[in-house]
């Protein structure tokens, strides 16, 4: 299996990725047997909400986009992981946590979007919460 992790900052906030690549990878290892390139790629709440209103018909600011740009042809999985550092910053004060730890649970909760996780009703959002609690305890 083949698996690549890049990380693209792309905002002025100064923030730790020491150790998400190597979280997405054991979780994607767990999950799925696929070779995959994914790029987390880190912005600001303008850009989020432009993706969120051109790709997602959403108006409105979010935490995570996760886009996958193939259905595994050729055996890899690519995907892109949009996270917005202004939410993860807000998110850090509101929950009082560490601000790596919380950019982790942004790039875990979009990896698991790629892997089928939903968080629509509220059963599904419980679930993926779960699932990130137990990858971020790793």
């Amino acid at each position: 299996m083949k698996f690549q992790v890049r990380i693209h900052n792309s905002q002025t906030h100064e923030i730790p990725v020491n150790g998400i690549k190597e979280l997405i990878k054991k979780i994607w290892q767990a999950e799925t047997k696929s070779s995959a390139n994914l790029t987390v790629i880190l912005v600001d709440d303008i850009c989020i909400k432009e993706l969120n209103k051109d790709y997602l018909n959403k108006n409105s600011v979010t935490d995570v986009i996760a886009f996958p740009l193939s259905n595994e042809t050729g055996n890899v999985f690519e995907g892109e992981i949009y996270i917005s550092v202004d939410r993860v910053l807000e998110n850090r004060s509101i929950y009082n946590v560490e601000l790596g730890l919380e950019l982790k649970r942004m790039a875990v909760h979009g990896v698991l979007h790629f892997l089928g996780y939903k968080d629509k009703s509220d059963t599904e959002k419980h679930e993926m919460t779960a699932r990130e609690d137990y990858y971020l305890s790793l």
